[in-house]
C-alpha cells in the first residue's frame, strides 16, 4: 500500500469528527487486504450507532452473515463436537469466537426495525378433574356403609347388599391414576407387545383374542355394586377368578382405561373380606405383583400366611373323623400352589413358604400312582388301573400341580401323559354328566398340554380354539366402552353342580384358557421357574429392573 493511501486510511481511523467522509467500498475492498478490511469492520462496530463507520460495518456483516452461518458455524460446531471427548479444554478457546458472534447478532438486531407484537393472554388453568378416574373411598365410609352402585354397562346384574368387615387401609388410599411400578421379567408376557409374540409362537390368533375381549366385557357387566361377582365361596372365589382373568390380559387399575376401575373395585371387595379361599388368595397375590400397592401387600400377606401355616400343620391321610389327618383335595391344593407361586413371583416373602410347597408336593405324590401314572382325589391313595372315567380329570389337576411345583421331570408326569393320550377326549362344551362339566377339567387340561408342548399341545390347541370361539354366545347392542363405542359381548354356558353360578364361572374358566398363550410362560422347564424367581428376588436388590413412579404416592 502506498504512503498516500496509508495516510488516507489512518485519517479515516481517527476519532469521530476527524475524517472527511466514511470509507467507500472501492477504497476498502480495492486496496486493503481482507485482514485490514475485517479489522476496519470490527473498529466500525465499536463506533457510535449514528456514525458512518458503524452503519457500514453493519451493512458488510449483513452481506456476509448468510455465508458465515451456512458454512463457518456448522464447521465450527462439528469441530467442537469432535474435540470434546478428547480435549474438553478446547471449549474455552472457542468462547471468544462465540461471544463475538453474539455481538454481531445483537448489532444486527439493534439496527433492524422493531417488530410489534400483540400481548398474548395466558391460557386458563386446566381442570384435571374430568381426566382422572373416580376413585371410590367406600372402605373409609362409616358404619360399613355400602358404596353407590358402580357405573356399569347395560345388563349389569345388581346383587343384594351385605355388610362388610372394615379394614384399616383402603386399596385406593394410595391414589392410583397409573400403574406405580413397571417390572421386567415378571408377568411381562402379558403386555400388549408380548401378547402378540406369544400368540404367534404358541398358536393363538385374532379369533381367540376377539373372543377374549367379548368375554372380558361381558364379565364387566356382571359385577355387583359391591365390586364382587356371584359364584363360589360366597363370592370370594368367583371374584378372585374374575380378577385373575383381567390380570391375565394386563388390565391393571390406573393403566387400563376400559377395565381399570372394574379390577380395582373387585380387589377392594376381596380386601374387605375376613377370609379368602385359594382362588381369592391367588388373585390377591397376583394383584400385588402387578400393582405393587403396599396396602394390598399387607392383606395378601395375611391371607398367604394363613394358607402356609395350615399347610405346614397338615398331616396327609384318609381324613376320617378323629384320626387327625387330612385327605388331599387336589383341586384346592393346585390353587394353593398357584397362589404361593404368585406370591414368590410378586416378591412377597412369607415365612415357611418353602416348607408349605414341600408339603403340597407330598400330598400330590400321596395321591399319585408311581408305577402306572395318574392321580386321584376321591380317596386316600393313588388311582387303580380301572379308575372311573369321570375321575380321570384328577390326572390333569395332579400334573398341573406338579408342574407348578417344578417337578415336571418326575417320571410320574410322563406316565400320566401317556395314559391321557389314550383316554382323554378332545375339548367340548357338551356334557353327559351334570356333575362334571368338561369346561372345568378342560381348564386344567389346557395348562397341562401347553406346559408339555409338542404335538400334544398342537392337537389340543387346534380343537380347543374351534370349540370355544364357535361356542361363545354373543350379544350385540348391550355394551359401550368408556368412549361410548359399542362392542359385542360374549359368554359360555356349561352346566355343572360344582362349578358355580352360570354363566359367570364357565366364562371365567374358558376365557383364561384362551389366554394361556401369554398368561403364564410354559412351566415345564425348570429354568423358567428359576429365571422368574431370580427376577422376583431382584425386586429388592437390582433397581435397574424396576421403573418406579412415585408421582401419586
Amino acid at each position: 500500500m502506498s504512503e498516500e493511501n496509508q495516510d488516507e486510511t489512518a485519517a479515516r481511523t481517527q476519532p469521530d469528527g476527524e475524517h472527511a467522509h466514511p470509507p467507500t467500498l472501492k477504497e476498502l475492498m480495492g486496496e486493503m487486504s481482507y485482514r485490514e478490511w475485517f479489522r476496519s469492520i470490527r473498529a466500525g462496530l465499536k463506533k457510535p450507532k449514528n456514525s458512518g463507520e458503524y452503519r457500514y460495518a453493519v451493512q458488510q456483516m449483513r452481506r456476509l452473515w448468510s455465508p458465515v452461518c451456512g458454512i463457518f458455524l456448522p464447521v465450527l460446531l462439528i469441530g467442537l463436537m469432535m474435540t470434546i471427548p478428547e480435549q474438553s479444554s478446547s471449549m474455552i478457546e472457542a468462547i471468544p469466537v462465540i461471544i463475538e458472534a453474539q455481538k454481531v447478532t445483537e448489532a444486527l438486531k439493534d439496527d433492524a426495525e422493531p417488530v410489534k407484537t400483540e400481548p398474548v393472554e395466558p391460557p386458563p388453568p386446566i381442570d384435571n378433574t374430568e381426566l382422572r378416574p373416580e376413585i371410590s373411598n367406600d372402605l373409609l365410609m362409616p358404619n360399613n356403609a355400602i358404596p353407590n352402585q358402580l357405573a356399569t354397562s347395560a345388563g349389569s346384574a345388581a346383587g343384594p347388599s351385605t355388610q362388610f368387615s372394615p379394614q384399616p387401609a383402603a386399596f385406593d388410599s394410595v391414589a392410583i391414576t397409573k400403574s406405580p411400578i413397571t417390572m421386567k421379567g415378571i408377568f411381562s408376557s402379558r403386555s400388549p407387545g408380548a401378547r402378540g409374540q406369544a400368540l404367534n409362537r404358541f398358536g393363538g390368533d385374532k379369533f381367540t383374542e376377539d373372543a377374549v375381549m367379548r368375554a372380558l366385557r361381558w364379565i364387566k357387566t356382571q359385577q355387583r355394586p359391591d365390586g364382587g361377582w356371584n359364584g363360589q365361596s360366597e363370592g370370594t372365589g368367583s371374584t378372585g377368578f374374575a380378577i385373575l382373568a383381567y390380570l391375565a390380559h394386563d388390565e391393571i387399575p390406573g393403566r387400563s382405561d376400559e377395565f381399570g376401575l372394574t379390577v380395582q373395585h373387585g380387589i377392594e371387595f376381596l380386601m374387605r373380606q375376613k377370609n379368602h379361599d385359594p382362588m381369592a388368595t391367588h388373585a390377591l397375590a397376583e394383584s400385588y405383583g402387578m400393582t405393587m400397592n403396599p396396602n394390598l401387600k399387607d392383606i395378601a400377606s395375611a391371607s398367604l400366611k394363613k394358607m402356609v401355616d395350615k399347610l405346614i400343620g397338615t398331616q396327609w391321610g384318609p381324613g376320617r373323623d378323629g384320626d387327625g389327618t387330612t385327605r388331599p383335595d387336589l383341586l384346592g391344593m393346585t390353587f394353593d400352589v398357584m397362589a404361593l407361586r404368585s406370591a414368590q413371583l410378586s416378591g412377597i416373602k412369607i415365612e415357611g413358604i418353602n416348607e408349605a410347597l414341600k408339603k403340597l408336593k407330598e400330598g400330590f405324590m400321596a395321591q399319585g400312582n408311581r408305577e402306572l401314572g395318574g392321580f386321584s382325589s376321591d380317596h386316600y391313595g393313588p388311582p387303580g388301573p380301572n379308575y372311573r372315567r369321570t375321575g380321570t380329570w384328577h390326572f390333569m389337576i395332579g400334573v398341573v400341580g406338579m408342574q407348578f411345583l417344578g417337578a415336571s421331570a418326575d417320571p410320574i408326569i410322563e406316565k400320566t401323559m401317556q395314559l391321557l393320550d389314550d383316554i382323554w377326549p378332545p375339548p367340548t362344551l357338551g356334557t353327559t354328566d351334570i356333575a362334571c362339566c368338561p369346561v372345568r377339567s378342560n381348564y386344567w387340561s389346557t395348562m397341562v398340554f401347553f406346559n408339555n408342548g409338542g404335538k400334544r399341545w398342537e392337537k389340543w390347541n387346534m380343537a380347543m380354539k374351534m370349540v370355544y370361539v364357535k361356542g361363545q354366545e354373543i350379544e350385540k347392542g348391550k355394551y359401550k366402552d368408556q368412549n361410548g363405542k359399542e362392542h359385542e359381548i360374549g359368554y359360555w354356558h356349561c352346566e355343572d353342580q360344582h362349578i358355580g353360578l352360570q354363566p359367570i364361572m364357565p366364562t371365567c374358566y374358558i376365557v383364561q384358557q384362551l389366554m394361556v398363550y401369554y398368561r403364564y410362560l410354559p412351566t415345564s422347564s425348570r429354568d423358567v421357574w428359576e429365571g422368574d424367581m431370580k427376577a422376583a428376588a431382584a425386586l429388592s436388590t437390582d433397581k435397574s429392573d424396576i421403573n418406579v413412579d412415585i408421582g401419586n404416592l
